[in-house]
């Protein structure tokens, strides 16, 4: 248990602050728009500007982090060597949980072709999504010698699910109303590579009582997982599979002024594959004498000893099928172009899976040429904080370069207090490239 408890934790951890340098929305490069027809990615309404476009792999990492590594990794004093201060994340984090996400995206696959009022197009797209919703009483209170402290209660709810899987299909667009209507849909056939998560409903509670002895409390603790566990190929299974959906309209109001929604990722997968349950007994009032403070022990080694000595079950059972949905999110936007270089634009994102965050709402500005748009925006971020991003598209023969960053300014910062970032980068060959 002592290494099961060092292996989430360290790896949680390390993926999210490798990440760290990563955001959510993506408004900076849904405002490319057609330019670049990975932005079917975030809009499924695609107009070509040119007559047939390929991409070559391309990548798009966005994370939130609800702390930066700075509050987690401090200098001890008198030297100038680092620890792990899982206090400081504490009692830096307001609230009592800190919501967390990593959203990854390869883009293997990617073909476009422009239709008479409309375009066709065939992706395929390797996803991963990891979100904590990590308790300030759980994890965090643990790693922070929780258990070592009288009258401390230690709530191990800590919401934990990652899912990586592989989206492939086509997307249609539309035209109506002479030009002025535009419908575009995705339709993503889902491959389940792997899914790992814990019971939401599921908890474990220890409280350290003055004697440093312990009272522990388990009900439906356990964390399931499917697909493919790192070791054997055969896992990854037709049988974890599902249906996806991406929709959205755009409608000019009046010449140069358009208003824009998309809704992506609706749909989910159903798993069925090497379904795993690692599972702690339900118990009530289960006492434990503790650790033992002026010995040399780790504490999670006590925690092992706990379950060696048969004193609380620690184990692995076959799972049940169950089902998991996308990562719901949505963009509603107005534009106006002026003088038909100058583009003006507001955007509101939320991602669907946190209802207590607030929306993101930006400000943009492009000029758009014959072979280039390049653009700045102005982002209240759903923390409440100001961001600035910039995107970029330009075409130098057939080669087609895009980029697009939601927080260029943290770069001009500490690395070591970032804790939101995007960025998505990628190569197209394009075709009858028009304006």
């Amino acid at each position: 248990m002592k290494n099961l408890i060092r292996i989430i934790t360290i790896t949680a951890f390390t993926v999210l602050l490798t990440n760290s340098a990563k955001a959510q929305s993506q408004i900076s490069f849904f405002h490319l728009g057609d330019y670049v027809q990975q932005s079917i990615d975030v809009s499924p309404v695609y107009i070509p500007k040119n007559s047939f476009s390929f991409g070559l792999p391309g990548v798009s990492i966005s994370s939130n982090l609800g702390f930066s590594p700075s509050d987690l990794l401090t200098e001890i004093p008198g030297s100038n060597k680092l620890e792990l201060n899982y206090g400081n994340v504490k009692n830096k984090v307001e609230g009592d949980d800190i919501n967390t996400s990593v959203i990854t995206n390869f883009n293997i696959l990617n073909l476009a072709f422009k239709r008479n009022h409309g375009s066709l197009s065939f992706f395929v797209n390797l996803k991963n999504n990891t979100n904590w919703g990590m308790s300030k009483n759980g994890l965090l209170n643990l790693l922070d010698d929780g258990l070592a402290k009288p009258n401390n209660t230690i709530l191990l709810n800590d919401d934990i699910h990652t899912t990586t899987y592989v989206e492939s299909g086509f997307g249609f667009t539309q035209q109506f109303l002479n030009d002025k209507l535009a419908v575009g849909i995705r339709v993503k056939y889902l491959l389940g590579i792997n899914d790992g998560a814990t019971n939401k409903d599921g908890e474990a509670q220890v409280d350290i009582n003055n004697d440093y002895s312990w009272t522990i409390n388990t009900n439906n603790a356990y964390a399931m997982s499917a697909g493919y566990n790192g070791e054997d190929i055969e896992h990854i299974s037709f049988k974890n599979a599902g249906i996806g959906f991406d929709i959205g309209a755009s409608y000019e109001i009046i010449p140069n002024l358009v208003i824009e929604a998309a809704v992506n990722d609706i749909g989910s997968i159903t798993w069925k594959d090497n379904l795993r349950e690692y599972y702690l007994e339900d118990v009530s009032n289960l006492e434990y004498v503790g650790t033992d403070l002026n010995s040399d022990n780790d504490v999670l080694e006590e925690l092992e000893k706990l379950t060696e000595e048969g004193n609380l079950e620690v184990g692995e059972r076959e799972g049940e099928s169950y089902k998991t949905s996308l990562a719901t999110t949505s963009y509603v936007s107005g534009s106006y172009k002026l003088s038909k270089i100058h583009q003006f634009r507001v955007t509101v994102f939320n991602n669907h899976q946190f209802t207590d965050r607030e929306s993101v709402v930006a400000l943009g500005y492009n000029v758009d040429l014959k072979n280039t748009t390049y653009g700045l925006v102005g982002i209240k971020n759903d923390q409440g904080k100001i961001d600035y991003g910039l995107n970029l598209a330009t075409k130098l023969g057939p080669l087609q370069f895009y980029l697009a960053t939601d927080n260029f300014n943290k770069l001009f910062g500490p690395l070591e207090d970032i804790n939101q970032l995007s960025f998505r980068t990628g190569v197209n060959f394009v075709f009858g490239y028009k304006k």
